[in-house]
């Protein structure tokens, strides 16, 4: 019973403390690649490949409070994900078009009024805290309606920003800091098939023999041959007379 518990909390921990994740779990990798420091990303996902018409659905962004103190989290700093194609020609449909519906807080944001008096919401995240920040609506997706890209190349990137504000051991509040999580999606592009070529046996035409021509020239040549030769005769029987 302790060994299930002991597996049962390795699992969670090994959740919570993934920056992002998807249906599928993302693999983290360094953001050394161009079209992730072009989009100034600070923490980078390997996502999925994807064909024509595939979506991407399902998605959510947690947070963890690695700080020894709160992190105070304002609504109004908050944007909205965004995909990001790579190429003119890349297009990524969104379902709903409209941000604001196709994105809301999970459940464990909580916005309360800001004790300031500002009349800005806020969400307090205690120190070694995780929570679901961000997710998809039921429903919501990105599909991938048409590319240029190659089998393998990058054909979009996914941006996840969240803006917080360090607070120290005193209550004191630090400016505002924005981390950019990205995910990366490649092209899946079948490769062309060749179709197979029909060879056609021909059966080789026998060629025809020559045949004598026996117009009205040959009968006449024929005719003279023969008057010639009976010319000779004639002639070498007068002589033996």
């Amino acid at each position: 019973m302790n060994t299930t518990k002991g597996l049962l909390g390795i699992a969670l921990f090994l959740v919570t403390a993934q920056a992002f994740a998807s249906v599928g779990d993302y693999k983290e990798t360094a953001c050394t690649a161009d079209y992730f420091t072009a989009n100034n990303c600070t923490a980078c996902f390997e996502g999925t490949a994807l064909a024509t018409g595939d979506q991407i659905n399902g998605l959510y962004d947690s947070w963890t409070n690695k700080n020894a103190n709160e992190q105070l989290i304002y609504k109004d700093e908050q944007t909205m994900p965004e995909m990001a194609p790579l190429s003119s020609a890349t297009i990524f449909s969104a379902n709903p078009i409209d941000p604001a519906a196709f994105w809301k807080f999970g459940n464990q944001v909580i916005w309360t009024d800001s004790a300031t008096g500002t009349g800005k919401q806020e969400f307090m995240l205690d120190a070694g805290k995780s929570i679901k920040f961000l997710e998809a609506d039921l429903g919501a997706s990105y599909t991938l309606t048409s590319t240029d890209k190659k089998d393998g190349e990058v054909v979009g990137v996914l941006k996840f920003p969240l803006s917080y504000h360090n607070v120290d051991a005193d209550g004191n509040e630090g400016k505002k800091e924005t981390h950019l999580e990205c995910v990366s999606y490649t092209a899946k592009v079948a490769a062309a098939s060749v179709a197979p070529v029909e060879v056609v046996k021909t059966t080789p035409v026998p060629q025809k023999m020559t045949t004598v021509k026996t117009g009205p020239e040959s009968l006449i040549l024929m005719t003279l041959a023969l008057l010639i030769a009976a010319g000779f005769v004639v002639v070498r029987n007068r002589k033996n007379i």
